[in-house]
Parts: C-alpha cells; structure tokens; sequence
C-alpha cells in the first residue's frame, strides 16, 4: 500500500509553493496555439512529504496575477457585449478569459468561482469546436483536463485523453506531449485513490512517450521523463515492487543530478525530493547506512535552499530532521 502522503507541494518552473487545493501548471491558448512543446509545470510526489496533483489549463494572457484581475474582468465584460453582435468572432476570447479567471480564482482558493468560470469555457469550446473542429478541438480537450483535476473527475480526463489521441493520429509531434500529460494527470488521479494496476499503466504509457520526446528534444523533456520515474518509482513500491521502484528513483535521480549541474536553482528541489524517496526506500529494506545518507544529503540541499527561500523550504529542513531522528547517532 501507499504511505500516508501529506503535504501538497508544486515544484513549478524555478519556485516551489504549497496549494491546499489542486496543483496546477499553466498553458495558455497562446502558448498552446503556437509551440508543439507544450512547457508544463513539474509534479514530484515524495512519499510523507508530499502528496501532488497536475493539471494543464489555458488561458488568454501569459500567467494572470491578482493585479491583473480587474483588466481581466473589464475584458471579459467588453467580450460579452461584442459577442452578441459578433458571436463567432468574440466567443473565443470570452472563453479564454474566463479560463483567465479560473487559474486565478484556483490559485486563491475561490473553487466555485473558478469551477463556474471553467465550466462557462468548457461549454463555449464544445460550441465552437462544433463548428471548428480543426481549431477548438484542443481547447476543449485542456479545458476537461483542467476540470478533470480541478474536480479529480476520472471521466473528464479520459475525455481529454481519447480528443487528444485522436489529434495525435493526424498530427504526432504536436500532440503526443498532451497525450502525455493527460495520462500522467490520470495516474495521480488513480493512485490517489489507490487503483494502483491502472495507474502503473497509465505512468508507463507516459514515460514511454516521454522517452522517445526526450530523445529529439532533451531539454525539454528529460525532466519529464525524471518526474515520471518518480511517480512510477512509488506506485511500484506500494506494490512491493522495489526493485522495480528503485531502479526508477535511481534513474530519476541521476537525470534530476544532470539538470542541476547546469541549472542548480530549479532542480536541486528535485535532487532533494528523490533522495527522500530514496532514504525511505532503503530504510524500509533495512539499510540504514544508505537511508541516513540520502536524507543527510537531502537534508543538506533543503537547508541551502532555506537560507534563500526559508518560507519555501524550512518547511522540508523539518520534515527530513523528523526522519534521521529514527536513526542513532
């Protein structure tokens, strides 16, 4: 069985933030218009420490802030009044702004609100896409997977998978990246809720597209392929697979070691969390010296990082002291 998994932790793009709600990474439908590589937030999941969910949404303007909220709502009221003289040209932007609102309301916790303004998208993509299908298809595809995890509705996410396997028969190399993500939101979903044989599968299918992404494009997919190890890694070992797992958690953590060679102050959060994973593994097996070592280093990077970011990290200095506690010195 899963351990217990407590905190809900986002180690999104360079920061790493605690949402009590859903985890959610953001695709705007520019963003999605426009580049196959489809630049996703990161999920580790980290037996104890944390427990995570992953979601692609789409939006009109790059990455909406409170500050913006205001425009955002003037837009959208300026949207709708056009749109009832020119529905086919207006009704897109309306419902991108609306996913606007969402990713701003889920971030502040305002969960019907945000529901309400996802839902609102999601309707007027299915009209659009009607029509369009060539065009709108997609969004309505992120919209389900945004209210899929938004809701951990199993249903929505499958949606989205089938629309986006379909769009990745016509047109690989843009698509396969969402068939991808789509089905690792599907394993957290399962795995949360312990159907483990179904998410193993969902995982391996993503890390296997994964893979072969990382192959042509490996900046910007062997952390997917990492995070997926990781998530793989701890289906396998609530299944006592664990040497399946720590294959996995090894692989993951020599990827995860690579990346912070060159880029230290995003994936160091990365090198910490598998080593925890890791320490966990071996204490469960009965290798103390090992477990100690990959939680003392753990420990290490989480208190280097606390000195710059202490309200981000102090949080994970504490949790991995509580675990070296059980060992003697």
């Amino acid at each position: 069985m899963l351990r217990s998994l407590c905190n809900i932790v986002l180690l999104a793009l360079a920061s790493l933030r605690v949402n009590a709600t859903i985890l959610t990474a953001l695709i705007n439908i520019s963003d999605a218009a426009s580049s196959p590589a489809v630049d996703v937030a990161l999920v580790d999941q980290v037996h104890t420490i944390y427990r995570s969910a992953l979601a692609d949404t789409v939006g009109g303007s790059q990455n909406p802030t409170e500050e913006s909220r205001t425009g955002i709502e003037e837009a959208l009221k300026t949207y709708r009044q056009l749109a009832k003289k020119e529905p086919e040209t207006y009704l897109p932007n309306i419902a991108a702004t609306l996913n606007d609102l969402g990713i701003l309301d889920t971030d502040e916790n305002r969960i019907e609100k945000a529901r309400k303004e996802f839902e609102e998208a999601l309707k007027i993509y299915r009209q659009l896409a009607h029509k369009e299908p060539d065009v709108y298809l997609r969004y309505v595809a992120i919209t389900l997977n945004n209210l899929g995890v938004f809701e951990g509705a199993g249903s929505r996410l499958e949606e989205a998978l089938k629309i986006y396997r379909e769009l990745a028969h016509r047109d690989r190399a843009t698509y396969l990246p969402y068939v991808a993500i789509t089905l690792k939101n599907l394993g957290i979903l399962d795995s949360g809720k312990n159907r483990l044989n179904k998410a193993w599968e969902e995982y391996a299918e993503s890390l296997k597209i994964y893979r072969e992404l990382a192959q042509k494009e490996p900046e910007t997919y062997l952390s997917h392929v990492a995070v997926t190890l990781n998530n793989l890694g701890i289906v396998d070992e609530g299944q006592n697979q664990v040497n399946e797992a720590r294959r996995e958690y090894e692989e993951a953590l020599k990827i995860y070691r690579g990346l912070a060679a060159k880029e230290p102050e995003p994936y160091l959060p990365y090198v910490a969390a598998t080593l925890v994973n890791l320490g966990i593994l071996d204490r469960a097996q009965n290798q103390p010296e090992e477990a100690r070592k990959a939680f003392e280093e753990a420990l290490n990077i989480y208190k280097a990082l606390a000195k710059q970011d202490p309200d981000q990290f102090s949080p994970f200095v504490e949790q991995v002291k509580k675990h070296l506690k059980n060992f003697p010195k």
